[in-house]
């Protein structure tokens, strides 16, 4: 995209539209962030305690089955997806989000303990869209910038618990009566959103793509024109010098022995 805002010498906006992609993307790993470690973790003991009558060895044998399926999906991911298929960052982010999304349901809606050890694995590839959203930043801003906006980020990092807990809590309070799930479903609607804005961004990846495969491809071609050019008109010049002429005017009379 870089390269492509030089090329096309429009360098007063197309940076500026960068930094808002990254300031969004950025916004959205925070606040996913917020909402799965200060939100639902806030309030997924008291969940677990309160529907399913789980003590604290159990939650406790639950998170680490659920971090390790978190690490396995994401080396799995960083792995084969990136490095070895070479998918593009926003479809791995596309399918963290939906692994998220998909999750939240599972969680809301378990009726037995067997369901919420599925809705881990069923978000096992979650931690995926913290990579990925780091690494399209990355190729969006300069270095400079990127710092800057690492830095301010991540002041908004630390004042987002001060927002996320007391909703879950609330959110949690309001609903334990009826549906005590509900959280769970605000997180996956939070979530939404991320999908739109990366499979936007998978679409202008794939139109800079195409535009630098154009540019390419012109340039390739127009070396081998020219030299087909140059090689017509030496062809042509070479046949003309061989027809006889008389004072300099050619004669056709000339191409035949028998006039």
């Amino acid at each position: 995209m870089k390269q492509h805002c030089r090329d096309s010498g429009e360098p007063s906006e197309l940076p500026i539209l960068k930094n808002v992609l990254t300031m969004i993307f950025h916004a959205m790993k925070d606040l996913r962030l917020a909402t799965v470690v200060t939100g639902e973790m806030a309030v997924m003991y008291l969940y677990m305690r309160y529907r399913y009558h789980w003590n604290e060895v159990m939650f406790s044998m639950f998170t680490t089955f659920a971090m390790v399926t978190n690490l396995i999906g994401t080396a799995v991911s960083v792995g084969v997806f990136s490095h070895i298929l070479k998918i593009d960052d926003a479809i791995v982010g596309i399918m963290s989000s939906m692994s998220k999304i998909l999750a939240g349901f599972v969680y809301a809606f378990a009726i037995t303990d067997w369901m919420i050890y599925l809705a881990a694995i069923v978000e096992i590839v979650n931690g995926t869209s913290f990579i990925a959203m780091r690494s399209i930043a990355s190729k969006l801003v300069s270095t400079s910038e990127l710092g800057k906006v690492n830095s301010l980020l991540g002041v908004c990092e630390s004042l987002m618990p001060l927002i996320y807990g007391p909703m879950y809590s609330s959110i949690y309070a309001a609903t334990m009566k009826t549906f005590p799930g509900t959280f769970f479903i605000v997180g996956a609607c939070m979530t939404m959103p991320a999908v739109v804005a990366f499979f936007w961004l998978y679409t202008e990846h794939r139109k800079d793509r195409q535009l630098l495969e154009q540019e390419k491809v012109k340039s390739k071609e127009g070396p081998e024109e020219n030299d087909l050019r140059t090689t017509k008109w030496q062809a042509v010049g070479e046949k003309k010098s061989e027809v006889p002429t008389m004072n300099g005017v050619a004669n056709a009379a000339f191409e035949s022995d028998h006039l």
